[in-house]
């Protein structure tokens, strides 16, 4: 039984290998001799078999031949998924784009639609990097619902559209945070505005508007006499707007004292 499982495993092997070989064989004759469309039907065979990286090398080198034919359309959902499974979202993106601009009136429209925003999404980076691309993603998985507003993706795509502004979002309270930590009061006050502004959702609020509330304290505090009035007056304005939303806070007892002080200084 063990030697009938080995010499098995071992034919196995064989096949695969004489295949694998076949294969490799059947891409190099197709490279250099092969037409246009067989170059095409072994792009799509590489494809099915998952092997990406030939499928677009192909496909790629027969861009300029199909565009304006009745495959160029196939081509580029082929090759757009192609990189899509390559992990690489950019090129996805930008492929899944051209379907839909190049073929409006497609089938597939809606789908490829919704996939270039999604390989945006994917392509969103580390909350403390450069957050272009999340921009671009929320812009476009937006428009996905604008335009199909009745797609079962539309939900997902929602949730997407959050996830990203989230991020937005902390990056923009860490942000502030620097400029608090740093001493820098009236660039946080600032900072801490423009969040709550931007990011009324957001679950880092009553905590920014504490801090830019903290914020405009200090700063009135450390300036000069004739500066202080007007400053305080911004810490009242703070206040009421704190109070507007979070008469609970824990920071309660906190914000008192700062609209006390301001208001004493004011008289």
């Amino acid at each position: 039984m063990f030697w009938r499982i080995i010499k098995y495993s071992l034919l196995t092997l064989t096949v695969l290998s004489l295949t694998g070989c076949a294969y490799q064989k059947e891409y190099n004759a197709v490279s250099k001799r092969g037409s246009a469309a067989d170059k095409f039907n072994f792009a799509v065979k590489a494809y099915d078999k998952g092997d990406y990286k030939k499928a677009i090398t192909v496909f790629e080198e027969l861009m300029p031949v199909y565009r304006g034919k009745d495959d160029f359309e196939n081509l580029l959902y082929n090759l757009a998924y192609a990189y899509f499974y390559e992990k690489d979202y950019y090129m996805a993106s930008y492929y899944f784009r051209m379907s839909g601009r190049m073929f409006p009136g497609s089938a597939s429209i809606e789908e490829t639609t919704y996939m270039s925003a999604y390989c945006k999404f994917l392509e969103s980076p580390y909350y403390k990097l450069d957050q272009t691309a999340t921009v671009e993603a929320i812009k476009q998985l937006q428009l996905f619902i604008n335009y199909y507003p009745h797609s079962p993706k539309v939900p997902e795509a929602a949730r997407l559209i959050g996830e990203l502004r989230d991020k937005l979002a902390l990056k923009a309270f860490e942000l502030a945070n620097m400029y608090y930590k740093r001493n820098l009061y009236n660039a946080a006050s600032i900072a801490y505005y423009n969040f709550l502004r931007d990011y009324p959702e957001s679950t880092y609020r009553e905590e920014a508007a504490y801090r830019m509330l903290r914020s405009r304290f200090l700063y009135a505090e450390n300036s000069i006499r004739e500066k202080q009035p007007e400053r305080y007056a911004r810490v009242q304005e703070a206040y009421e707007s704190f109070m507007r939303s979070f008469a609970d806070s824990r920071y309660r007892k906190e914000v008192d004292k700062y609209y006390g002080i301001s208001q004493s200084k004011l008289k």
